[in-house]
């Protein structure tokens, strides 16, 4: 397995300051949550599942042991924003592979295919991972002592993966994300 480790610069921010990771620590004693101040605006949301001693799992929307239903064709394109309502449209969707004619918009999704989007494509931990992995969170570390993030790899197309190694990690991420205006809020899943 594949893994790198980054950590938090202390002081880069108006929020990162050690004053910030003192009353963060003081607050995860008292209450035994993470100390997560909401961006002023909310475009994504992280969730943060603490399942095992490996760390606390990030997602990208909430954790779900089975994909939803497929959609049809129709739905799927739309809620991906892909045009297709015009003969030129749905022409350039056709492909040798999926053989997708507008014939078959009113039909759902291909099962196979559909696990395949919500599987490695389309899982939310892989989806907070590559989010996370172009956002400039801090240096990477050889230590695994500080607060930091820990990016998972199994392959290159395999599973991929983020877990913060401690609340005050969750914390220090929130205030990352809020320095540098990202409208992403993290939820803790208890």
């Amino acid at each position: 397995m594949l893994q790198s480790r980054r950590g938090f610069l202390i002081g880069a921010g108006s929020l990162l300051t050690t004053a910030f990771v003192s009353e963060a620590r003081s607050f995860i004693r008292r209450t035994d949550a993470p100390l997560l101040i909401p961006p002023a605006r909310v475009a994504q949301t992280l969730y943060a599942y603490d399942f095992d001693e490996n760390g606390i799992t990030l997602s990208l929307g909430e954790w779900l042991d089975e994909p939803p239903p497929p959609p049809t064709w129709s739905e799927f394109f739309a809620d991906k924003d892909i045009p297709h309502q015009i003969k030129e449209e749905a022409r350039q969707l056709y492909s040798d592979d999926e053989r997708i004619m507008p014939k078959h918009f009113n039909e759902v999704v291909d099962q196979e295919i559909w696990f395949k989007h919500c599987g490695y494509d389309g899982d939310r931990c892989a989806q907070a991972y590559w989010l996370l992995d172009k956002i400039d969170v801090g240096p990477v570390l050889q230590s695994a002592c500080a607060p930091l993030l820990q990016f998972n790899r199994l392959g290159p197309s395999d599973s991929h993966w983020v877990s913060a190694n401690s609340k005050l990690a969750l914390s220090l991420l929130q205030a990352r994300l809020i320095d540098l205006d990202m409208p992403i809020k993290i939820v803790e899943v208890t």
